[in-house]
């Protein structure tokens, strides 16, 4: 290779380089929105019905429990999800729980689907038993 063609090979791949660079950063810009959205939108549950409610919004700062929109009651607290089913085999669709901590109780909470203790930003099972609940399930 002469060096002609080395420096039009370095040129290209420096180009190539920073326009991959500029994509990869336009792209983490555009979606810092979404990302900020949904860290205002949370999964809540009712205390007194046990009704979920998917991607509510939650203003920054706000103190616990919210405001029900239908009943006006302060009676909405963070759900907890538990991907565990009661044979030991995991699930894709969680089952939304409401933490004993957050209506006074110092008992743990037990998920009602498999028993399993469910905690403050509850684990995943893990990543292989996930997989084969995504190849079972078809997700």
């Amino acid at each position: 290779m002469t060096r002609g063609q080395r420096q039009l090979v370095v040129w290209v791949a420096a180009f190539a380089g920073i326009g991959l660079g500029a994509l990869g950063i336009a792209r983490w810009l555009s979606g810092t929105g979404n990302l900020a959205r949904d860290m205002r939108e949370r999964t809540l549950i009712d205390a007194e019905t046990g009704t979920v409610f998917e991607h509510m919004p939650v203003p920054a700062g706000a103190p616990l429990p919210l405001e029900h929109p239908e009943t006006g009651r302060t009676t909405l607290y963070p759900a907890e999800r538990c991907h565990w089913n009661a044979d030991g085999t995991a699930k894709l669709e969680p089952t939304y729980v409401l933490l004993n901590s957050y209506v006074g109780s110092d008992e743990p909470t037990a998920c009602p689907d498999c028993g399993r203790d469910v905690v403050a930003h509850n684990p995943l099972p893990p990543d292989a038993l996930m997989m084969d609940a995504a190849r079972r399930d078809g997700g």
